[in-house]
């Protein structure tokens, strides 16, 4: 039986509805500015891991079952909106990596689960990793924001914001375009969240060599 409109827009928002609630189960009571710093590292660790999980599974779903390898074919040619040379000294360079990459991805990821809804809610449960990713980077960005409060003075500038410039091609009627498009956004997400991981591991090994550029 083929749904109206209504009906399926109605699905598609009880869809988004229960994805969030089970995000909600998983969720600690603690709020960040009462945990300790080790448990804050512990709490970044979880939610950077499972984010970048979740980002390479949806990137494997993309470039093996829907893009025909366009994912794969135009891997060379991305070129991600924030890349930059970050010279690391101390702990706290790190923590400003950490939370300049978070707060820069907040508005596309924002952008995406609508559009996700649009394109790809449908298939394999997409539109539930999409609300997964962007709470995860949530989380390490207000931890990150925590414990970089907790290291230097007061008032961190959040002046990190990349120009978005192919985030239009999300909301594209043509297919191949809305894929691409899709393709090199979590392409992006899988570098950065892999990077954050990275940093955080050597923060909790008290190394400030800077090991996670590619």
């Amino acid at each position: 039986m083929q749904l109206s409109l209504t009906q399926a827009s109605t699905w598609k928002g009880l869809l988004l509805l229960v994805s969030c609630i089970i995000l909600w189960i998983y969720v600690t009571p603690t709020p960040h500015d009462q945990m300790s710093n080790e448990e804050l590292y512990d709490n970044l660790l979880y939610w950077s891991h499972r984010t970048l999980r979740v980002a390479r599974k949806v990137y494997k779903i993309l470039d093996s079952n829907l893009t025909e390898r366009i994912c794969f074919k135009n891997k060379k040619n991305n070129t991600c909106q924030t890349t930059s040379t970050h010279t690391i000294k101390n702990n706290e360079d790190l923590l400003k990596f950490i939370f300049n990459i978070s707060n820069a991805w907040i508005y596309p990821l924002k952008i995406l689960v609508p559009a996700v809804l649009t394109h790809l809610d449908s298939y394999d449960g997409m539109l539930g990793r999409a609300v997964e990713i962007n709470y995860g980077n949530k989380q390490v960005l207000e931890g990150a924001k925590i414990l970089l409060s907790r290291i230097q003075q007061p008032g961190i500038e959040e002046n990190y914001y990349p120009n978005w410039i192919d985030l239009k091609e999300l909301r594209s009627s043509r297919e191949r375009t809305h894929l691409r498009a899709f393709c090199k956004l979590f392409y992006c997400l899988r570098k950065d969240t892999k990077k954050i991981v990275c940093y955080l591991r050597a923060l909790r090994n008290g190394t400030t060599k800077n090991k996670c550029q590619e």
